[in-house]
């Protein structure tokens, strides 16, 4: 069946998103099976959010996610019907419980069926991928959609203007609330239990270590009420205050910390959080951090070559039996296997960094981790994301991401020790006796392994970890995943990779930190960052 409408006859469900964009209050009116039109509300959600992501997809997505694109819409396509139905949800909730006017009577069907249509206009973000006016098209689009929403929702249960705007507002914010920490919960799932994807080796691995994984999602249900903390608000004292409060903190014993940890977590936050948006690279996420006790990792390396295979996450209080222990089952894998302490992790929201360090260590640690969430929706935190999840294992593209954050954070942190502290950091600084050393060894050791000798490797390694033990370094083990673990950090001195110098070189071209950030983020592989900015050797 179709109606007529000016002379130009219109499928009823095409008929129905055009009077609901027109916010025509009647366009669900007439005898068909509400069945069926509670289908077409869903069919109409299905389009304009496939409609919006292909724009999305035409502008930069399918460039960067490639083949892994149709998973993208897929994700965004459930979680547009999820947003949809959450959302509905909600506004029948606080529209028949906490503000019901005493007219409404309209069921959950028939508004669900009235929101779905309201996301009609959607249809033009479509055309987002269009240079210079695209995103004006696209931000039109959804602010029309959002008030096509409030007046047929003000319509459906006889509001007041002013209820259909609070009850809408209300709960869009819930809704969005829900879908951040419902995303935020299922990534630390995936990254908890990423270790299960790869076959026999995963499983006897997890066997292993599965008394003593840290859980990441508990710690996740844990700092909600930070989370709800960070948005209501910043800090109440001034700059120079605040700076001595920080001062304070470490420098002061535990007991004294603990009363001082949630002001000066929002302290930094709002010294970070200015520090970015003068260099102009502040965006999503916001910036929320935690000082907490940081759980183990354990690395794990092929013997045969140093590359980190696997990252497992374990419990902040393992003993050094329980670390010995946990090492030697795995390495009778034939692989080589570390147990380190990490400073941060930004694999979660908010990003939580250790409380055991000082400030300089802090910020640092705490602008990385930030820069590790604001690439995590850039083409390059995209690939290290599939690299984390082990979806997708690059080294390369781990060493790319970490290198960046470490360069970026060096430049952002030197900016707030000198803003807020009156710290310089003294860049001329080459590399420590240290350094030069663990380089030279990485590199005969590299030799070793790629002709093959790999217990003349692993016999070299402990000799020159007992020497260095000698010298008064504190090195528990020195072996493959020792150097797969720290030769991500391809910006550190004792580094051999040359990605660090590669990048090195794309920074001496760029005026701004935001430049090189607005850069490298766009690069999918090494051979494109080597391609895209004609990095020599």
């Amino acid at each position: 069946m179709t109606r007529e409408k000016n002379g130009t006859k219109l499928p009823p469900f095409i008929f129905r998103m055009v009077r609901a964009a027109k916010l025509d209050v009647k366009f669900d009116e007439g005898k068909e099976d509400y069945k069926v039109n509670n289908l077409q509300a869903c069919l109409c959600v299905i389009l304009t959010s496939l409609a919006t992501s292909t724009g999305f997809g035409i502008a930069w997505i399918f460039k960067w996610a490639g083949l892994w694109s149709i998973w993208v819409l897929l994700i965004i396509l459930i979680y547009s019907i999820f947003a949809w139905l959450l959302f509905s949800f909600f506004t029948y909730f606080i529209g028949n419980r906490l503000i019901k006017s005493p007219d409404n009577k309209v069921t959950f069907g028939e508004l669900s069926r009235t929101i779905g249509f309201s996301a009609s206009p959607g249809v033009f973000g479509f055309f987002v991928f269009i240079p210079t006016v695209g995103v004006f098209i696209w931000l039109g689009a959804t602010i029309w959609a959002l008030i096509s929403g409030v007046v047929l929702v003000k319509n459906k249960m006889n509001f007041s203007p002013t209820r259909a705007v609070i009850t809408s507002f209300t709960s869009w914010l819930v809704c969005l609330i829900l879908v951040f920490v419902i995303t935020i919960t299922l990534l630390s799932f995936l990254v908890e239990g990423s270790c299960g994807i790869g076959g026999r080796f995963d499983s006897r691995v997890n066997s292993i270590v599965e008394p003593y994984r840290f859980s990441l999602i508990a710690w996740e249900f844990n700092s909600i009420p930070d989370i709800f903390s960070q948005w209501k608000g910043g800090i109440s004292t001034d700059i120079d205050n605040a700076a001595e409060l920080v001062t304070d903190y470490f420098s002061g014993e535990r007991e004294h910390k603990v009363d001082l940890k949630n002001t000066v977590e929002s302290i930094l936050e709002y010294q970070i959080k200015e520090s970015l948006i003068e260099q102009g690279i502040y965006g999503f996420p916001p910036i929320n951090l935690k000082l907490d006790t940081m759980p183990n990792l354990i690395v794990i390396s092929p013997r045969d070559k140093i590359e980190s295979m696997r990252e497992i996450m374990l419990e902040q209080d393992l003993s050094i039996e329980e670390i010995l222990e946990i090492e030697d089952s795995v390495d009778e894998l034939d692989v080589s296997s570390l147990v380190v302490r990490i400073g941060g992790f930004g694999g979660t929201y908010p990003s939580f960094v250790t409380d055991n360090a000082g400030l300089t260590y802090t910020i640092e640690a705490s602008v990385e981790e930030w820069v590790h969430q604001y690439l995590a929706f850039k083409p390059l935190g995209f690939r290290y994301l599939l690299d984390l999840l082990g979806i997708e294992r690059n080294y390369e593209i781990a060493t790319i991401n970490e290198t960046v954050a470490g360069m970026v954070s060096d430049e952002i942190s030197a900016i707030i020790y000198d803003k807020y502290y009156n710290i310089q950091e003294d860049s001329g600084v080459g590399p420590s006796d240290f350094d030069l050393e663990m380089r030279a060894i990485r590199l005969e050791v590299d030799n070793y392994l790629a002709s093959g000798q790999i217990e003349l490797a692993e016999a070299y390694m402990e000799q020159k970890r007992q020497y260095l033990v000698s010298m008064g370094y504190d090195i528990r083990k020195l072996n493959q995943a020792y150097f797969a673990w720290h030769g991500t950090y391809a910006n550190e001195p004792s580094s051999v990779s040359p990605i660090g110098e590669e990048l090195r070189q794309l920074r001496s071209h760029c005026q701004s930190i935001k430049e090189f950030l607005d850069s490298v983020s766009t690069i999918i592989s090494r051979q494109d960052l080597r391609e895209k900015f004609g990095i020599s050797n």
